[in-house]
């Protein structure tokens, strides 16, 4: 059974590279514009993880972020927070206050976001596509 994991970005260029990599490497894949979306589809079919956007439209990452967490069924998934926004940003302050497991800046490698999934799906012995 592969894993699934959900990726949540507007930008269709980061969702196409994200999935694709992912796929290949043998993972299932849902894609959504926006937090709303993924949060509506998770009360339906929870991913093992979830691969974020800080900015997007009607709800942005954060408030994606609490939603996950303070919903009991969903509340230890991993959660990478992907931002634009670099150092602009407290990552420290919300991977505690959201338990998100890691921030990646933009842009980022997707070799090293596989890698970090595996890691966080503790797959790290599985083949890295």
């Amino acid at each position: 059974m592969s894993h699934l994991i959900y990726v949540c970005d507007d930008d269709s260029h980061i969702v196409r590279a994200i999935s694709m990599k992912l796929r290949k490497a043998g993972f299932e894949v849902e894609c959504f514009p926006d937090g709303f979306a993924c949060w509506e589809n998770m009360q339906v079919r929870a991913p093992q993880m979830i691969i974020t956007d800080l900015q997007m439209p009607r709800m942005n990452g954060l408030e994606l972020c609490g939603k996950i967490r303070d919903f009991p069924a969903t509340r230890t998934i991993p959660i990478t927070l992907l931002t634009g926004k670099g150092f602009e940003f407290d990552h420290d302050e919300y991977m505690e206050s959201l338990k998100i497991n890691n921030v990646m800046v933009k842009p980022f490698s997707p070799k090293k976001l596989l890698t970090q999934v595996q890691e966080s799906l503790n797959l790290t012995n599985d083949v890295i596509g």
